[in-house]
C-alpha cells in the first residue's frame, strides 16, 4: 500500500500539472482539416476517393468549421475545381501541412485525413500520390511543425498500418485502415469513416458531436458487418493509437478505461460540433467560442482524472461546470444558447 504522504505528494504534482494545463488552455480554439485524396489508378477509385473526401470536407463546414480552415487536395483539380484547392502532390501536401502550422495556434485541433491506396509490404510505408509518394517518415517529420497542436492523423488507405510506428506520439491520435503494410487489398474503411463523420451516424452517445473514437468504432462495426454479410475473407483490420506506444489497438477502450490505454484521447477529439446558426449575433458567437473553450478544458481534466485526488478533481470540475453554466445562461439571454453542460 502506498504511504499517504507519498500519495499526497504525487497527487500535488499531478494537480499542478493539470492546473497548468487548464490555465494555459486557450479560451477559444479553432479546428483545421486537411483532406488528401491520393491516386486512384482507375476511374472507379478516383471517383470513390473524391466522394469520400468531399463528404468529410463538406460535413465539416456544415457542422461549423470555418471554410478557410478546410483544405482538400485531390488527384486532379479538374474533377472539382471549386472544392479542390490544389493537386495532391507530395510537394503540395507538405506545403499545406506547413501552412496549417502557420495559420493555427497553440491548442488548436488539426485533423489530417488521407483517402487512397498505400504500400508497405516491401520497403517503407507510403501513401500513393500523383508523382512522388510520401513515406510515413516524411509525414512524421512534417507533423513536428504541429507539436503543440492537437493532431488527429487518419490514413484510410490500404497497407496503412505501417504509419502508426513512425507517427505515434504522446498527445496525438493515429488511425489506420489496416494493421500492417501487408494488407494491401482495397480498403473500404474510409467510406464508413466518412459516413460516421457526416451527420449523426457515428454519434454513439448522442451528444451532438462525433469523436475520433466514435468514428473509428462505427467504421470498425460496419467493416465487420460487410465481411460477415458478403462471406468474404476480411482483408483489413483498422487500428487506433493515442497513447504514444506505437502499437495501436483494434478495440480501443475509451475514457472509461481503468488505466491509460488507446482510445482515451480519441474519445475527446471532435472534428466538428453542431453548426452555429447564421443569425447568431456577434455577442452570441463570442459566448459560443467561450463555451467551447470551457468544454475543452473539461475534456482535458477528465483525461487526467486518474492522476488526481478525487476531491481535487471534483473541485476543478465543479469550477469549470459553474463557468459553463454561467456562459450557457448568458447565451440563452443573448438568444443563442440551447446547450446543456456536459458532465
Amino acid at each position: 500500500m502506498t504511504p499517504p504522504d507519498s500519495r499526497r505528494g504525487g497527487t500535488l504534482a499531478a494537480c499542478l500539472a493539470v492546473a497548468g494545463l487548464v490555465a494555459i488552455a486557450p479560451l477559444s480554439a479553432d479546428t483545421h482539416l486537411l483532406v488528401v485524396a491520393g491516386v486512384g489508378g482507375e476511374e472507379t477509385y478516383t471517383e470513390r476517393f473524391h466522394l469520400w473526401s468531399t463528404r468529410v470536407a463538406d460535413a465539416a463546414v456544415a457542422a461549423g468549421l470555418r471554410p478557410e480552415n478546410v483544405v482538400y487536395l485531390g488527384e486532379r483539380k479538374d474533377i472539382d475545381p471549386e472544392r479542390i484547392s490544389a493537386r495532391s502532390t507530395g510537394e503540395n501536401v507538405l506545403a499545406e501541412i506547413a501552412a496549417v502550422a502557420e495559420r493555427s495556434r497553440v491548442g488548436d485541433d488539426v485533423w489530417i485525413v488521407l483517402f487512397g491506396h498505400g504500400s508497405g509490404a516491401a520497403g517503407p510505408p507510403r501513401f500513393n500520390l500523383p508523382g512522388r509518394d510520401l513515406a510515413a517518415a516524411e509525414y512524421a517529420a512534417a507533423l513536428e511543425q504541429l507539436a503543440d497542436r492537437r493532431v488527429v492523423f487518419i490514413n484510410a488507405s490500404s497497407a496503412s498500418g505501417g504509419f502508426i510506428g513512425p507517427l505515434s506520439q504522446e498527445g496525438r491520435v493515429i488511425i489506420t485502415a489496416t494493421k500492417s503494410g501487408g494488407q494491401s487489398n482495397e480498403s473500404l474503411f474510409g467510406g464508413f469513416l466518412a459516413e460516421a463523420l457526416d451527420g449523426a451516424a457515428g454519434d454513439a452517445n448522442k451528444d451532438g458531436r462525433t469523436s475520433a473514437l466514435e468514428a473509428f468504432e462505427f467504421a470498425q462495426r460496419e467493416i465487420e458487418r460487410y465481411y460477415r454479410q458478403t462471406g468474404l475473407l476480411r482483408t483489413e483490420n483498422a487500428l487506433l493509437d493515442d497513447d504514444g506506444d506505437g502499437l495501436g489497438s483494434p478495440e480501443p477502450a475509451g475514457l472509461e478505461a481503468s488505466e491509460a490505454t488507446d482510445g482515451r484521447l480519441a474519445s475527446l477529439r471532435y472534428l466538428a460540433q453542431e453548426a452555429e446558426p447564421s443569425t447568431l449575433t456577434a455577442e452570441a458567437r463570442e459566448l459560443t467560442e467561450r463555451r467551447d473553450g470551457i468544454q475543452r478544458r473539461i475534456d482535458e481534466l477528465r483525461l487526467q482524472r486518474e492522476a488526481l485526488d478525487e476531491e481535487v478533481y471534483l473541485a476543478e470540475l465543479q469550477e469549470l461546470m459553474v463557468a459553463l453554466a454561467l456562459v450557457d445562461r448568458e447565451l440563452e439571454e443573448a438568444g443563442g444558447g440551447d446547450g446543456e453542460p456536459d458532465p
